[in-house]
């Protein structure tokens, strides 16, 4: 017991080997150079991104929209089992919440680069306007990621505590303060799991309530945004789990590895099969009434995007999971997710491009572009519009998701993160511990 009591209030990086120096180099640099981009941006404005009026929304609320779903995702996964005074998947809770942190930081971030001042982004307390979902979006955010932060603390505290560091804010470690803190992890996962359903509900309604765009105005958005959640926070939890169990002590346990990725197969059966034909299905049938016409539609994408995430990223996976001699193989296991993830990645695409494929005022002269007079033409209006990410959003972009990769390698690095044993820990559902 003293063993196992020691191995689960070890942190999982020991120290930072040549590959981990290594890495942190990288996304130090990564960094810097985002930094670096986001002050050229602020100085000549967003004329240097491939945003218009055409297409007002680019790469950064496309990976905004993924990042929250990464972050929402894990967060329920991590709270569900406590919530329901169960232990299964205890092994995965701290580093689940620690994935969420990170990819909420990340998510929050991305919307200063989208915004042309920054510096304003206090008039969201100061004057909000609460007519507005962007309003409620900005707000669980910052609920949200402090959420987090105070569940990965109260997962950790005691384990923290028992090694004498400071992170554990001069919390003791005992036996009574490991029963209260059972207790505040269920109170704890009542508040996580609706504020992480509202976190992506919300996102989702920023879409759906755009009258003016058919593409997204539709009841099942919010529902379609909790499912590919489910989908890619358990993708990306799964995926950083098995990289952790690869490079650092982590350990991630076998059984629970192969349940998760079954469980990641009816995630994806449910959102690429079942939703994806809620939602097509009776746009179809209104526009064709021939079976083949019908089936086609909604079965046959029209972008390429379409088929990354249908196919690739939903069809592939699902494969590979529903497969059970596949399914027992880590590896597996690690591909699908990151077929999982990169599905959801090109859903997020295919969201925000069909939205704005069809421009609100089609008809001449369209919409002002900002662009110049040439004389005999103009290209300052257009009824139709294309986005390309610039070099600018690309480097802002990954410099941010540096920021969260540093916090996940931080908290590997210095938090207890390895799986307790369940009758000497406190990172447990609340239930009877004899049991």
């Amino acid at each position: 017991m003293a063993d196992a009591d020691t191995t689960a209030r070890r942190p999982v990086l020991s120290s930072f080997g040549t590959l981990g120096r290594g890495w942190l180099g990288v996304l130090a640099l990564l960094l810097v150079i985002g930094l670096g981009a986001w002050a050229y941006q602020l100085q000549h404005g967003l004329i240097e991104t491939g945003m218009r009026n055409v297409f007002s929304w680019g790469l950064y609320i496309m990976l905004f929209v993924l990042f929250v779903g990464l972050s929402a995702g894990g967060l329920i996964l991590s709270s569900a089992p406590k919530f329901f005074h169960s232990q299964r998947y205890e092994g995965f809770a701290r580093l689940g919440v620690l994935v969420s942190l990170g990819c909420i930081i990340v998510a929050g971030l991305l919307i200063l680069p989208d915004i042309g001042r920054p510096d304003r982004i206090y008039q969201f307390v100061t004057s909000p306007d609460f007519r507005s979902p962007m309003v409620w979006d900005f707000g669980i955010v910052m609920l949200y990621g402090a959420l987090n932060v105070w569940y990965l603390w109260l997962l950790t505290r005691r384990d923290l505590a028992a090694r004498g560091s400071r992170l554990s804010l001069w919390v003791s470690d005992s036996a009574a303060g490991r029963d209260r803190d059972r207790t505040l992890m269920f109170w704890t996962a009542v508040c996580a799991l609706p504020a992480a359903v509202a976190l992506h509900s919300v996102t989702g309604w920023i879409f759906a309530t755009q009258v003016g765009r058919g593409d997204w105005f539709s009841p099942l958005v919010a529902p379609v945004f909790i499912a590919k959640a489910l989908v890619s926070g358990l993708g990306l939890l799964l995926v950083v789990s098995i990289l952790a169990d690869r490079f650092t002590a982590f350990t991630a346990d076998r059984g629970e590895l192969t349940s998760l990725g079954k469980l990641l197969g009816i995630f994806l059966a449910f959102h690429v099969v079942y939703l994806l034909a809620a939602e097509r299905l009776p746009h179809a049938w209104a526009h064709h009434f021939g079976f083949w016409a019908i089936t086609s539609n909604f079965l046959i994408g029209d972008t390429v995007y379409f088929w990354l995430w249908t196919g690739l990223g939903g069809a592939v996976p699902l494969l590979l999971l529903a497969t059970p001699s596949l399914r027992r193989r880590t590896s597996v296991i690690f591909t699908a997710s990151v077929l999982a993830v990169f599905g959801t990645l090109f859903e997020g695409i295919r969201l925000v491009f069909t939205g704005y494929q069809r421009v609100n005022i089609n008809a001449a002269p369209g919409i002002a572009t900002g662009g110049e007079y040439a004389g005999l033409t103009t290209d300052a209006w257009a009824t139709a519009g294309t986005y390309t990410p610039t070099a600018v959003e690309i480097a802002v972009t990954v410099g941010v998701i540096s920021i969260g990769a540093l916090i996940v390698m931080a908290g590997l690095r210095y938090l207890p993160l390895q799986r307790a044993a369940p009758d000497a820990a406190y990172a447990t559902d609340g239930g009877d511990r004899t049991q």
